[in-house]
């Protein structure tokens, strides 16, 4: 039987892990943040690490203790906004709903917001994947078509459930999914409508691109 004092350890111990481990979860996200605003505002090809480190007041030599070269840190950026997506996207469908069409306007209503508020890494990503080696990108690619194929699984059962119209095929799954990522190119928050109205128009765009009811 374990002692209370070797009890008491252990869980000192699995305290400390636990705090070295978000200690390194700050670092690295304060990183990628002034990494995605720097690729954002100077292009990946001109950021060098030691901009980013000077934007961080680090460096070199600490970027690396985190990261093993600039293009590790694009990956870091490019997944960053996908896998939040797919987060949302099996929270709602996980959580109750009235309908198909409710679920569907509740997924391209939460992950549009994540859009909006990582806009620059979405556009980092999309402007800058093709200096991802094929490994990363054909990581972040499979993910981009988990959420593409949830979306389609949806529409289907909203499809079989008499939700949506009986000829709409699936595949709108990867229009709404573009309609989505495809946010930062016409949205500005300096622009007329606000956050709130452009989510609205994109959950009437992607219902009525599912042919819901």
């Amino acid at each position: 039987m374990k002692s209370a004092l070797a009890t008491n350890d252990a869980a000192d111990m699995g305290d400390g892990a636990s705090l070295k481990s978000e200690f390194v979860a700050f670092k690295t996200n304060r990183i990628v943040e002034a990494a995605s605003r720097l690729f954002y505002e100077r292009g990946y090809s001109s950021c060098t690490l030691d901009h980013v480190a000077a934007e961080l007041g680090v460096t070199k030599p600490f970027l690396y203790s985190y990261f093993k070269n600039k293009e590790s840190i694009l990956a870091a950026i490019c997944e960053l906004g996908i896998r939040e997506a797919l987060t949302a996207l099996e929270q709602v469908m996980a959580a109750d709903h009235a309908s198909h069409r409710d679920l569907l306007a509740q997924v391209v209503a939460k992950v549009g917001r994540i859009v909006i508020h990582r806009q620059e890494y979405v556009v980092v990503y999309q402007r800058e994947m093709k200096h991802l080696s094929s490994a990363d990108s054909d990581r972040i690619l499979r993910m981009r078509a988990s959420f593409d194929h949830q979306i389609g699984n949806l529409i289907r059962d909203g499809v079989n459930a008499g939700e949506f119209e009986a000829d709409v095929d699936p595949f709108v799954s990867v229009w709404i999914g573009g309609l989505i990522s495809w946010i930062p190119t016409w949205y500005s928050r300096k622009g007329q409508r606000s956050a709130e109205e452009v989510i609205e128009h994109l959950v009437q765009a992607s219902l009525r691109l599912a042919g819901a009811n």
